[in-house]
């Protein structure tokens, strides 16, 4: 008897404490909802009419854009969330070869809040205050333990990315990820500035590496806003980084040319499970991850995100990397 009283007492207990957690999911949904039905009123013409004239706009001329998963070399992925690109959401941007940074097209990567979607147990609709995303992830894991890769990409964030005087949104267009809510590093914008997180778990005291979480944050570059609330110049990323728990791990990142961020020693939490997910591993995603949608100062703010993308290439060494980006068009 006592046993079930004590059953029923926990599982009151339980339920007062998730409630309120609840209660804020709940909330986030509807939020997420009318913000759907919202849209449809808002948007009168197609996705791919819609998209193409957001490109002509801030390039000033007409362009063509042919729906598809962005290409980049050197990485093998998939689509993240199964987000649906056939309607111009991922494009590669014809007709506007003085506008590329190298060769004569590029990329783009556009997200509609509009178009949050769930899947298992995530829930972008809710998730950060609201999330979205049109990004590329991993067929496989894209680093193990001693894995060193070259990573270049460059990016120009082209409508309703950059809100200065707004602290809550935030748009990543790079990260290695392992499994659970940590991140292993990532590329953001935050408030117009480009920001670059790394989060491990040694520090060193005495010339010796001790356990302990640690993250590193830098404002790797001020984006300078446009009308569109993007900026009209491109940023080259170089990233040079060896995932291992050993002391001989690095994290290197250059932008527009200068190295911006340069650490040496372990890299990852050392740890091939804690609390049911990896730690010794990350994987690349890349393209557009937007959170705190719902924070928007107005809605349409959130809708035609857009990341023009180039010259991107991955490849064990630099050597090689040269060599694939030598064949971008």
């Amino acid at each position: 008897m006592a046993q079930t009283k004590f059953k029923l007492l926990y599982i009151l207990v339980s339920f007062f404490i998730f409630k309120p957690l609840f209660a804020e999911e709940s909330w986030y949904q509807t939020a997420a909802n009318l913000h759907k039905e919202w849209a449809k009123t808002y948007h009168k013409v197609g996705d791919l009419e819609r998209y193409t004239n957001i490109h002509k706009s801030i390039i000033g001329k007409d362009v063509k854009l042919k729906p598809g998963k962005v290409i980049f070399p050197g990485y093998p992925n998939k689509l993240s969330m199964n987000v649906k690109v056939m309607n111009g959401a991922m494009a590669e941007v014809i007709g506007a070869e003085d506008f590329a940074y190298n060769g004569k097209t590029f990329y783009s990567f556009t997200a509609d809040y509009s178009k949050c979607k769930k899947k298992e147990l995530q829930n972008d609709c809710t998730h950060h205050f609201g999330s979205v995303r049109t990004e590329l992830t991993k067929q496989k894991m894209t680093f193990t333990e001693g894995t060193e890769k070259w990573i270049n990409y460059a990016f120009m964030p082209a409508n309703n990315m950059l809100f200065p005087k707004n602290h809550e949104r935030k748009f990543t267009v790079g990260q290695c990820h392992p499994s659970g809510h940590k991140i292993t590093w990532m590329m953001t914008i935050q408030r117009a500035n480009l920001i670059f997180t790394h989060e491990f778990s040694s520090f060193k005291n005495n010339n010796e590496w001790k356990p302990s979480s640690m993250e590193k944050r830098r404002v790797l570059k001020k984006f300078k806003v446009n009308k569109n609330h993007g900026t009209d110049s491109w940023t080259t990323v170089r990233i040079n980084f060896k995932n291992t728990k050993k002391p001989d791990g690095k994290l290197k990142v250059w932008i527009d040319g200068k190295l911006a961020y340069d650490y040496e020693g372990p890299t990852n939490w050392g740890k091939k499970k804690h609390k049911g997910h990896f730690r010794n591993k990350c994987y690349f995603k890349f393209g557009i991850y937007s959170n705190a949608n719902l924070k928007a100062d107005h809605k349409y703010e959130a809708e035609g995100m857009t990341v023009f993308t180039d010259y991107m290439a991955m490849a064990k060494t630099e050597e090689k990397l040269e060599k694939l980006l030598l064949k971008d068009k």
